[in-house]
């Protein structure tokens, strides 16, 4: 049942605030790399593929994707749902993971254990707001997909898959509840957005010897850093980009 699923990697090198950030170093590897082994950690799903464009751009990508033997999937250049669904068509896969690829610390313990509250309510998505930003992946029905893609009215928007599918009036969303309390903090980032918050996963790596432990213990240690290492949730620079691309339904007035 569950190897019914694949985990899918958005990802390009055309970022805004800390340019080619997926190929950043962290510890002996880049940062893509070093997601996609942390990602190997899953006892539910093997499957990983880096989903990335066509774009001359994003070459760098299949070159390192392709010394690091790992599985990649180039497709449109804007329409991330639209790489998705093809790699799980292709690969006859109902069910996908979406990971993005600034989030190197993306926890696989709760990720396994959304694989199997997915199955177990019969859910089309999954998500979870529990855990800090950076560490939190979802699943997917494939025909959910398809059906979202088909309804969204920006095609060139859906790297924000996370709005468009948290509609239960469309779709059976299953929102999971961690039950670890120590693992309940929304209040911090551990994504890569910008310089600092390299510095942060960067040094988090290096603490650990390139190979994280379990989220509880990355929290911890978290905790012991400084307060001008420490990276809280403003989630301002999303929320402005939001306004300013439509992630509305044909259907929605």
């Amino acid at each position: 049942m569950f190897q019914d699923t694949v985990i899918l990697v958005a990802v390009r090198l055309k970022s805004q605030r800390l340019k080619e950030k997926a190929l950043l170093q962290l510890y002996d590897k880049p940062l893509i790399v070093k997601l996609v082994d942390r990602l190997k950690k899953s006892k539910l799903s093997k499957n990983i593929v880096i989903c990335t464009s066509s774009s001359p751009l994003d070459d760098r990508l299949n070159e390192v994707a392709k010394i690091n033997n790992i599985e990649i999937f180039r497709g449109d250049e804007d329409d991330v749902m639209s790489r998705f669904i093809k790699v799980a068509e292709e690969r006859k896969i109902n069910n996908l993971v979406r990971v993005t690829g600034d989030n190197p610390l993306t926890d696989p313990v709760q990720m396994d254990n959304m694989i199997i509250s997915h199955f177990e309510n019969n859910s089309e998505f999954t998500f979870t707001e529990d855990l800090p930003h950076g560490t939190r992946s979802e699943i997917i029905n494939l025909n959910a997909l398809i059906k979202c893609h088909k309804l969204i009215q920006d095609k060139s928007a859906t790297e924000y898959m996370t709005w468009m599918l948290n509609r239960p009036d469309f779709f059976m969303v299953n929102q999971y509840k961690v039950k670890t309390k120590k693992l309940k903090r929304s209040d911090i980032s551990l994504t890569v957005d910008t310089e600092q918050d390299y510095k942060l996963i960067k040094n988090i790596y290096e603490n650990f010897r390139g190979s994280p432990p379990k989220l509880e213990k990355i929290i911890d240690y978290y905790d012991s850093l400084s307060q001008s290492m420490k990276r809280n949730v403003v989630d301002n620079h999303l929320k402005n980009k939001l306004n300013n691309i439509n992630v509305k339904y044909k259907t929605d007035v």
